[in-house]
Order: C-alpha cells, then sequence, then structure tokens
C-alpha cells in the first residue's frame, strides 16, 4: 500500500444533517488503480497545485457555463490538466452536466459544465 493515499470522495454530514461539499480549492487527484508509476508520481507532484487550479475552473464557471475546451482556452490550460480538474470538481459535487451540448473546433459533441 502507497504512503500517498488519494482522498476518497465519501460525503460527509454536517450537524444539520446535510451533505457538506469538499472545499473547492483543495488539493486532490485522481490516481487509477491500474496507473503506472509514472503517471502516480507525476500526479503526486502535482497535487500541491491542484487547489488552485480548482479554483480557476470553478470562478470561470461560475460566470458561463462551458465545455472543456472552452476552459482549456480561456484559462490556457491544457486538457490534461482541465479535464481532471473538473472531474474532481463534479466528483465533489460543485460542477454538473448542464445538459446543454456544443460543438468542439473539431466538431464533436461536448458537454457544457455549470457550477451548482
Amino acid at each position: 500500500m502507497q504512503t500517498n493515499q488519494l482522498e476518497m470522495f465519501a460525503p460527509s454530514i454536517g450537524l444539520g444533517g446535510t451533505y457538506e461539499r469538499p472545499a473547492i480549492n483543495r488539493d486532490i487527484v485522481i490516481i487509477a488503480r491500474e496507473a503506472k508509476q509514472t503517471s502516480v508520481d507525476a500526479a503526486i507532484k502535482a497535487k500541491p497545485k491542484t487547489g488552485k487550479k480548482r479554483a480557476r475552473v470553478h470562478a470561470y464557471l461560475l460566470g458561463r457555463p462551458a465545455t472543456d475546451e472552452e476552459i482549456e482556452i480561456a484559462l490556457n490550460m491544457s486538457g490534461n490538466t482541465v479535464r481532471p480538474t473538473r472531474g474532481t470538481l463534479v466528483k465533489d459535487g460543485h460542477v454538473i452536466d448542464s445538459g446543454v451540448r456544443r460543438l468542439t473546433r473539431a466538431g464533436n459533441q461536448a458537454i457544457v459544465w455549470r457550477c451548482v
């Protein structure tokens, strides 16, 4: 078992008995069970910066719903950063699928994400 275990996405119940979402700016990464060691090492190295990236993506989506590609362009982030960052915000319940689709530059349908 690794010493750098991932945080789990377990819901927490607050004093009022309601679900409390994890902090938007928390540092978190998701690593697949079958990930190669190089991917694990890269994720662990990136973890201290993920909270700021989550906050940037969330702040952008507060102003306007957007696809991953639109987020990439607006925030000057690579897709390999945007997708997992947005994914953790989805898992934490901060961002959801708006139900709208828009075309990417390649002509494919893409989910438009929005803040809850």
